[in-house]
Formats: C-alpha cells, sequence, structure tokens
C-alpha cells in the first residue's frame, strides 16, 4: 500500500481527489490538510509515503519548503500538484529534492501512477517537461553552477553582491541588453523566477565569498 496524504488549500481538489485517487488499489489517502502550516512537524510524526503537495496554499515557502520537508523526513516522496506549467517552474522543485510535479489539468490517472512511481524513489517526469529540459540543455543531475556559462556565473555573482545590472554591463564591458539576456537564461537553466530568487542562490552558494 502506498500511503498518500494531500496538501491542498481547496477542499474541492482535496474531495475530489480522494475517492478518485482511492480507485486505485495500491493507494490509501491517509490524511489532508488545506495549510502547509506545521506540515513539517506533521510529516515528522505521521506515516505517510507520498505527499502530493499545492504550491500556492498558506504556508509554502515554495522549494525550501522541500528541503525542510526532507531534512525531518529523508525519503519522503513528494509530487507538486499545482496550476504552474511543466517548465522552468518544476526545475528548481526538483533540485530542492520533489520527485514529481504534474500541472492540475493533466488526468486523474496520471497522477495515480506519478505517486506509483515517485513511491519508489524514481522522478517522474512529463513528457512536456522532459522536453523541456532538453530544449534548454537541462540536466537535473548536474550541480546546478555547471550548467552556468563563465558569464553568467558572473552576472549572479554580481547580483548576489548587490550589483544592478547596468553596473554589471559596466564591469564586464557588455550591454545591459545582453546583460539582461543572461539573466532570462539563468533563471531558465537554474529554474528561478525572479532576481531575488538569483540573489537568494548566490548567497547560498558561496557567491558573496
Amino acid at each position: 500500500m502506498i500511503r498518500v496524504f494531500i496538501a491542498d488549500d481547496h477542499e474541492i481538489v482535496r474531495s475530489g481527489l480522494k475517492p478518485l485517487l482511492s480507485v486505485d488499489s495500491e493507494i490509501v489517502i491517509c490524511g489532508e490538510t488545506e495549510t502547509a502550516v506545521d506540515l513539517d512537524k506533521k510529516a515528522q510524526t505521521e506515516n505517510w509515503d507520498v505527499l502530493v503537495l499545492d504550491i500556492n496554499m498558506p504556508g509554502n515557502s515554495g522549494p525550501n519548503m522541500i528541503k525542510d520537508l526532507l531534512s525531518v523526513k529523508p525519503g519522503l516522496a513528494i509530487v507538486l500538484f499545482t496550476m504552474y506549467p511543466e517548465d522552468h517552474h518544476a526545475v528548481s522543485y526538483f533540485r530542492a529534492g520533489a520527485l514529481g510535479f504534474l500541472n492540475k489539468r493533466r488526468p486523474i490517472s496520471e497522477l495515480a501512477e506519478a505517486i506509483r512511481v515517485v513511491s519508489t524513489g524514481k522522478r517522474y517526469i512529463t513528457r512536456e517537461l522532459a522536453e523541456y529540459l532538453l530544449e534548454h540543455e537541462i540536466d537535473l543531475a548536474k550541480n546546478p553552477e555547471a550548467l552556468l556559462s563563465t558569464r553568467e556565473l558572473q552576472v549572479v555573482r554580481g547580483l548576489t553582491l548587490g550589483k544592478r545590472s547596468k553596473q554589471i554591463a559596466l564591469d564586464m564591458d557588455l550591454s545591459q541588453s545582453t546583460i539582461n539576456t543572461y539573466v532570462q537564461r539563468i533563471k531558465i537553466k537554474l529554474g528561478l523566477v525572479s532576481i531575488p530568487d538569483i540573489i537568494e542562490f548566490g548567497k547560498d552558494n558561496g557567491f558573496l565569498g
């Protein structure tokens, strides 16, 4: 049996998922919550195999929440079930330790399949995400820094040090539009959404040193 816990702030989603997933003889729904507040404590004290987690809900701190959950419950298989598309949004969650990422428009049978796959410790990657990773030459097995060019690393360092793109352009003797292009590439390769995300990545990975 695969013990599944559902965390989603929409009751209609939770109430819809429970009977549909329970049709699968391998899956048992063992609990639910409408908030991510104290979810790490629940994970630590309760017996789940798989967590189906929405991104946009009270108490969810994004990819860092995945890291927090896995720090208190190593081996927990986490599937993000969200309205976000399966593109760069998924990359940062996989890098944080999630094993699955599905858009809510997917058929429920695919979510059930993802649950079965991640319960074995393997990643579940949709065809769309696989195509996205291939198109942008993103290898989830590689250290994120290894995906960045020398100049992209320079841009990350500059942003982390608090510099604006105009100053970084002057430092690198490049146009500001070129720096903006590098910023977009960095976001794609690292699965980040904003410049503050890049700065946080830089701080977490020693770019201030």
